[in-house]
């Protein structure tokens, strides 16, 4: 069995789990917002479960290759699907947790909230969007999504990252338009999320893992581990984010 992500096999999985996990919850999250480095921080815990991106086709597929599914009916297979996770997936002490990117959400069959039984939620955002639309431009252009080395070899780039004013631009409306749409979500729901800022987890990153930890009932252990996550930004995003601006400025009307 050859899985598209190494941490999917069954070496990664907690001891079996019976029953409806106590605390459920959904890391909220949109592009390059910092989503990887949280939920490898809360899994490295040992405390906060396993939250990955499983609604993601890559995901989906490599657990249908270990565990096959028989249902034709969409919304009971994703169900039977998240059951089946809460088995392996839940940290033994019965928190489940999974990461659900903003884009993600009108294309599942069923909503998160409905089938995890009113989770909680976390949702890391960034406060500069147009760094975070800068590094989705470079993402996308180059395929490196994640710097791990550990669980995940660090491939090459296919190609060389190139500025684009428009493109970026771009990203920075997909970007508010996928905030909106999690603002939407939590107010429909009458959700109050947790909200974890990209900016402040990076200054101080013990705070805002141990914040997690409280919002979930969960006591931090004494010494908290690294995410295993190496941040990407470098002095190309830095000259990309002056080279917008500076198109940006040239390209309104003087007042």
């Amino acid at each position: 069995m050859v899985l598209r992500y190494r941490t999917n096999a069954p070496e990664f999985d907690f001891p079996p789990f019976t029953g409806l996990p106590p605390v459920r919850y959904v890391l909220a999250s949109t592009p390059r917002c910092g989503s990887n480095m949280l939920a490898r921080a809360l899994w490295h815990t040992g405390l906060a479960g396993f939250a990955e991106d499983y609604f993601a086709d890559a995901f989906a597929l490599d657990y249908f290759e270990r565990w096959g599914f028989d249902s034709g009916d969409p919304e009971e297979l994703a169900a039977g699907y998240v059951r089946q996770l809460m088995t392996c997936r839940t940290s033994p002490n019965g928190v489940f947790g999974l990461r659900i990117h903003a884009g993600h959400l009108a294309s599942l069959e069923v909503d998160p909230y409905d089938v995890l039984h009113a989770p909680r939620y976390i949702w890391i955002r960034r406060g500069d969007r147009l760094r975070q639309a800068v590094s989705y431009t470079m993402a996308e252009q180059t395929g490196v999504w994640i710097v791990d080395g550990t669980f995940l070899p660090e491939g090459r780039p296919r190609a060389a990252p190139r500025y684009g004013y428009e493109e970026i631009r771009r990203h920075l409306r997909m970007l508010d338009r996928d905030a909106s749409v999690w603002e939407d979500y939590f107010a429909r729901h009458g959700v109050t999320p947790h909200v974890v800022v990209y900016e402040d987890l990076v200054a101080d990153y013990e705070t805002g893992l141990r914040g997690c930890l409280d919002f979930l009932g969960v006591e931090a252990p004494a010494s908290l581990p690294a995410p295993g996550i190496r941040r990407q930004a470098d002095e190309l995003t830095e000259q990309w984010v002056e080279r917008f601006l500076r198109d940006r400025r040239a390209e309104r009307p003087a007042s």
